[in-house]
């Protein structure tokens, strides 16, 4: 019995995620290509030439942005999708057009020495078929928050295992880990039409234990082993969540002294 409910609820989401998690509208399609672009622009803003400007190595450049953003892009929103069609959801693509125009301000203002991904989130529409018998039957914001963290997890994965590349030092392959880190680390920021808003106003345990993993994780995989990296990134995350936790029960405990004093 358990053994053919498993069979049909695996195909169920195989059928989902080949009809929702592998296709894509034509706003989806526009807001992928205008985030690759304008992030491919921001990340290669430096890379034309040196102190005099050579434009065949900045298009190179620029190219080899737009290859390896767009794959760092695929690869958060295939994590995001799994997740959402997993949970019973159609996922949407959004892309925060605010963000990318700041993350080209601050390029144009620091001449490319600062460097800002915006890479936009995954919004969820409710599957009714899919939903039925699950404890909470609508949208639960809390399944959104991990669906949007899901894909952040494959970006510091993608990074972690490009480390491990024997040749991980030549520059081609160092920017590809570099991109899908930064990719990690940006979409941690609790901006509108980021994956980390959408974490931080659902569940704030939840984002910090995510920027305590990725920030964490991030420095770990620059210095030691993989195996390291995993252990301390995990434990980072805790210990973020428990502070977290501990401060906001002082401010709360502290709010209620001065209250009664009153």
């Amino acid at each position: 019995m358990s053994w053919s409910h498993g069979v049909k609820n695996f195909r169920t989401f195989t059928y989902n995620f080949s009809k929702f998690g592998l296709t894509f509208t034509p706003e989806e399609i526009k807001g992928m290509i205008t985030t690759v672009l304008i992030s491919a622009f921001v990340y290669s803003f430096d890379q034309w030439g040196g102190e005099k400007f050579n434009f065949i190595t900045g298009i190179f450049n620029f190219i080899i942005a737009i290859i390896f953003i767009s794959i760092a892009l695929f690869i958060m929103q295939l994590g995001q999708r799994l997740a959402a069609v997993y949970y019973g959801y159609d996922p949407v693509y959004e892309h925060g057009m605010l963000g990318l125009l700041i993350a080209l301000v601050i390029a144009f203002a620091s001449r490319g020495s600062l460097v800002m991904f915006m890479p936009g989130y995954t919004a969820i529409n409710h599957l009714m078929a899919s939903r039925l018998g699950e404890f909470r039957y609508y949208t639960s914001h809390i399944e959104q928050a991990k669906i949007n963290f899901i894909g952040i997890f494959f970006n510091f994965m993608t990074a972690l295992i490009a480390s491990l590349l024997p040749y991980k030092d030549i520059p081609i392959i160092d920017k590809f880990l570099k991109i899908n880190m930064m990719f990690a680390l940006y979409a941690l920021i609790p901006f509108p039409q980021n994956p980390g808003f959408y974490i931080f106003f659902t569940h704030k345990n939840i984002w910090a234990f995510c920027v305590g993993f990725i920030v964490g994780g991030s420095i770990l995989m620059l210095l030691t082993n993989v195996l390291v990296t995993l252990i301390g990134a995990t434990l980072l995350g805790i210990m973020t969540v428990a502070w977290w936790v501990f401060k906001k029960d002082k401010m709360q405990g502290q709010e209620g002294i001065t209250s009664i004093r009153h």
